[in-house]
């Protein structure tokens, strides 16, 4: 019997850069400009963004679509089971990453064994790595 994987969940990209704070984040900086009065130059000054940004997002929560918008980005959240098939798809590459390394690691070991007897065999020849044992024996 065959185990079916389920499908590879690609998820889409949304179009145009992403915003640098949430619209919690707007949502309280607009609540504090209209409770202390704030011009949109201080407020840009007090919380480092542009006035536009400011005039922008404050028309939005005066007119009320604001929350809407904190609702779109809420829904965005990709769904548990989604999370969950891409996480395990995660840790089998890890795990298989792991093994190469692992089988890497053991191939580089038993080569810097044969690299060393070779050199044990050959040292009759004057190397700057045996230079050390064969000023030893000179005066």
């Amino acid at each position: 019997m065959e185990i079916l994987t389920p499908p590879q969940y690609k998820e889409k990209r949304p179009q145009g850069r992403a915003p640098k704070y949430t619209p919690e984040y707007y949502m309280m900086m607009c609540k504090h400009i209209v409770e202390d009065g704030l011009s949109f130059r201080e407020a840009s000054k007090v919380y480092k963004v542009s006035h536009g940004t400011v005039s922008h997002w404050l028309k939005l929560y005066k007119s009320g679509k604001m929350s809407g918008r904190i609702k779109k980005s809420k829904e965005m959240v990709e769904s548990q089971d989604n999370r969950i098939l891409r996480m395990e798809n995660v840790i089998k590459n890890l795990k298989a990453e792991i093994g190469d390394l692992y089988l890497e690691n053991q191939m580089l070991k038993k080569a810097q064994v044969y690299s060393q007897r070779q050199k044990s065999v050959s040292s009759s020849a004057v190397t700057s790595e045996n230079l050390a044992q064969w000023k030893k024996g000179a005066k």
